[in-house]
């Protein structure tokens, strides 16, 4: 079966790399294909965002950029952007008993960050490609309900098979994955040994002659 792989980059990032030691410089065609071996995967589709430059982190912008070149090297990835929002807010501090005045602020600022755009690109991608028979059955990788819509119309209307591969080994969306599953539908959680097993070399020579190096703290 000809697959086409679609990826939430932040929500792959958050419910399985964030925090992990050698697991971030993950090669998504690699995944993929161990996977689902059986089939073969013509395309794979990275939905992410380019993060903001933090004092508190200041390679992490080189580092995702480093990254995006590592899969820019592969002809079946194709990396779509969305906006990354980095903003501060002021939240009220809980107080600990009703009535208690704390003798500091009642409230305080925090960073924030926001990820906008790549849930609806990937829906859009998910359902265009559909529709114009670029796969016969799709994998769509994440762990959010806000996909619900375009999975259904995709196993629906156009009677495709669409497995879901939840990130997360902590959280299950069951608007992905009802209960019970329909027919053309399937619902794996990726295993870290997966994730470990599907990292680039250390050092990776691109088309363009270039070699590139996994960032340190990765």
């Amino acid at each position: 079966m000809r697959l086409c792989v679609y990826v939430d980059g932040f929500n792959l990032y958050f419910g399985a790399l964030k925090g992990r030691s050698g697991t971030r410089w993950l090669d998504l065609l690699r995944l993929s294909r161990r996977l689902f071996p059986a089939d073969t995967v013509v395309g794979v589709d990275y939905f992410t965002a380019l993060v903001a430059r933090r004092n508190s982190n200041p390679t992490q912008l080189g580092d995702q950029r480093l990254y995006i070149r590592a899969l820019n090297g592969l002809p079946e990835v194709t990396v779509h952007y969305g906006t990354y929002l980095a903003k501060t807010k002021r939240r009220p501090i809980v107080q600990g008993q009703s009535g208690w005045t704390p003798r500091w602020p009642t409230s305080a600022e925090f960073h924030d960050s926001e990820e906008k755009g790549s849930d609806v690109n990937l829906a859009t991608r998910l359902l265009v490609d559909g529709f114009r028979g670029r796969y016969e059955g799709a994998v769509v990788v994440s762990n959010d309900g806000d996909l619900k819509m375009p999975v259904e119309v995709v196993r629906s209307e156009l009677g495709l098979p669409v497995t879901v591969v939840n990130p997360s080994s902590t959280r299950r969306s069951y608007a992905l994955s009802p209960h019970p599953l329909p027919a053309n539908a399937r619902y794996l959680a990726l295993r870290q040994k997966d994730v470990t097993a599907s990292q680039f070399p250390q050092r990776l020579t691109l088309p363009s002659g270039a070699t590139i190096k996994r960032p340190a703290n990765w």
